[in-house]
């Protein structure tokens, strides 16, 4: 009786077959990896945008909030001085300063009474920090700072616009304030990670305008 012959693979074959092997899965990982980064890149630049966006809402609620409580929700009689804000603690007396990169103002911003608002870029070049900080109109002193948004890019954050729309230059003297019926924040943030197909840090843009509200004119 004849036996066939049984024959496997040759040394050569089995090394083209881990080769090729290796091959795909060198080209699946680096694949994976790539999209775990590009993901990462998205993620980072979802959470800039919803960052901003938050920052974005809370100024706009702030500067509506800014010269209320004002001079007509209250007897005169009750008050300390009916003529100036400043001798009153339970009045606002609005917008008190305002520049492209910062902007104070008393408002009863959370319901706890008259508060001094400050928000602000960190001092130096761009990319800068903006910040914001309050402190109660009856403690008075420089407010704690917190950083809002990182990475800001323009220097030139707020505008001021008179009733017909018209924008007013900054800074304005305290005599001019009172000129101002709405403000406009523009913020230009930058991604901190860079896209890795272009090399270039995303960025985002976020625009709006907040109305004075309150207009005091003691």
């Amino acid at each position: 009786m004849k036996t066939g012959q049984q024959s496997g693979f040759s040394l050569v074959e089995l090394i083209l077959s881990v080769a090729i092997l290796s091959i795909v899965m060198a080209v699946i990982v680096d694949g994976i990896g790539m999209m775990q980064k590009r993901n990462a890149v998205e993620v980072n630049k979802v959470d800039l945008t919803q960052q901003a966006r938050e920052f974005m809402d809370q100024i706009v609620n702030d500067v509506h909030q800014a010269g209320y409580p004002g001079l007509n929700m209250f007897d005169p009689l009750t008050l300390t001085s009916a003529t100036d804000c400043t001798l009153d603690l339970n009045l606002a007396c609005g917008l008190i300063s305002v520049s492209s990169t910062a902007i104070q103002f008393e408002g009863d911003v959370d319901g706890t009474g008259v508060s001094e608002v400050y928000i602000q870029l960190s001092s130096g070049s761009c990319p800068c920090k903006l910040q914001r900080g309050t402190v109660l109109k009856s403690v008075g002193g420089t407010p704690p700072f917190y950083t809002e948004v990182d990475n800001v890019m323009n220097s030139a954050v707020f505008t001021a616009y008179k009733t017909d729309g018209s924008q007013l230059t900054l800074p304005l003297g305290a005599g001019n304030l009172k000129n101002i019926t709405a403000l406009g924040i523009t913020l230009y943030v930058k991604s901190s990670q860079p896209d890795l197909q272009t090399g270039q840090y995303p960025t985002v843009t976020m625009v709006s305008t907040a109305k004075i509200s309150n207009i005091q004119s003691y």
